[in-house]
């Protein structure tokens, strides 16, 4: 029985190894120690360890598996691969120099596979190498600026809050993203609260006083979650009346965007009408509704304005709570069909994590990481930060779906 795998709080390790022998694991320990990894994601056992390890965690972003001990290594990958997320790269290692059994484990989405015995120097090689070919080229000016990623609710109650928290958590612990959550919300948002912060001071003076704006100004106003996700909101007192120029929220969106890969914004319904004209590329507007006839219906109205609106933005339609309400909920395709559009995201209702969720202040994400809503939000995510492209391409569990099909 393989040890349980050690998880930080980010929720997302940087790597697992599972291994057979101790030359091995003496390798493994050097390259931990040179990437300053915890040795205690290095554990003892062959491929059916790793998968009984990997069953109820995060999958990590390296994973190092022994093969060597199986009977039938390629049906441990597939095994393997039921328990892996799709953008987890996996190294395999076997004492087997068999030009067929690569060519196999490569089929099947396999990064590579390497003979022992090996060294340090071999394993850190490798790993260097996949990291050097996955990482994406500049894409010319687009690239100089983080992407702006708005969600917003076709309805009250419908999950955009949720949806923009759990995406955002995503592509900062699982996309390695830095991201800035932003909850425009400044008497009622809740951002701050689901992920159990204390609002930074300084948002509201931020809007009044766009003059003010600066890097060092917005990172004293900010909440930290973790090194690569922050979160601005404010709990402004309801006596308290203000307005802002939608230009002050251009300047502050411009110097997020300077130091950040991605800026989620969670928009009030109220406020799109003028908020969306703040939307320049690279930016994804993700339109959020429920499967009713009211949701149906504000959902074609809410995408034709962010259309008409944001000419060059990408927008994304989700569906989110699905199941939940099955008396009252039209069938997708009803709804595709009344709203004339096609729906990108399929949520599914999980009613027993979201309050587990909320209660612990933490997202679904975090606590249920291989759930069926937080899977279909995980999709959502990396189609909204634009790297859809990144997790299929040579994705273990893409390639293994489509060699079977």
């Amino acid at each position: 029985m393989v040890e349980q795998a050690h998880r930080q709080s980010s929720g997302r390790e940087p790597f697992l190894a599972v291994v057979n022998d101790d030359v091995t694991h003496a390798a493994l320990i050097g390259v931990a120690a040179q990437n300053g990894w915890p040795e205690s994601q290095i554990l003892k056992g062959g491929i059916d360890d790793a998968v009984e390890a990997l069953s109820d965690i995060v999958t990590p972003q390296f994973l190092i598996v022994d093969v060597s001990d199986s009977v039938d290594p390629m049906a441990g990958i597939i095994a393997l691969a039921g328990v892996c997320e799709p953008d987890t790269r996996v190294i395999a290692l076997g004492q087997v120099n068999d030009i067929n059994l690569y060519r196999e484990l490569m089929d099947i989405g396999v990064d590579e596979y390497l003979v022992k015995p090996l060294s340090t120097e071999i394993i850190s090689g490798t790993i260097a190498r996949i990291i050097e070919e996955e990482t994406p080229e500049p894409q010319g000016e687009e690239s100089d600026v983080g992407r702006l990623i708005a969600f917003v609710g076709a309805r009250g109650g419908v999950g955009a809050t949720t949806l923009a928290a759990n995406c955002a958590w995503m592509m900062a612990h699982e996309q390695g993203l830095r991201v800035a959550l932003v909850d425009l919300d400044l008497y009622f948002g809740t951002l701050a609260l689901a992920l159990d912060l204390e609002p930074g001071r300084g948002f509201r003076e931020a809007l009044e006083n766009p003059s003010r704006i600066d890097g060092l100004f917005i990172e004293r106003a900010m909440a930290r979650q973790s090194d690569n996700l922050f979160v601005l909101a404010a709990e402004e007192g309801l006596e308290n009346s203000f307005s802002f120029d939608p230009a002050a929220l251009g300047t502050l969106l411009a110097t997020l965007r300077q130091d950040f890969d991605c800026v989620v914004l969670d928009i009030p319904r109220f406020a799109a009408r003028t908020q969306f004209k703040t939307i320049t590329a690279p930016a994804t507007i993700v339109v959020v509704s429920d499967a009713t006839l009211s949701g149906m219906r504000d959902t074609m109205r809410l995408r034709k304005f962010a259309v008409d609106s944001t000419h060059q933005a990408n927008v994304i339609i989700a569906v989110n709570g699905l199941g939940g309400e099955r008396s009252v909920e039209l069938s997708m395709a009803d709804f595709e069909n009344g709203a004339e559009l096609s729906v990108d995201h399929k949520i599914p209702c999980d009613r027993k994590m979201a309050i587990k969720a909320e209660g612990a202040g933490k997202t679904i994400a975090e606590i249920a990481g291989k759930s069926k809503a937080a899977n279909a939000m995980r999709n959502l995510s990396r189609q909204a930060s634009g790297r859809s492209d990144v997790a299929e391409q040579g994705s273990f569990l893409s390639r293994l779906f489509k060699r079977k099909a």
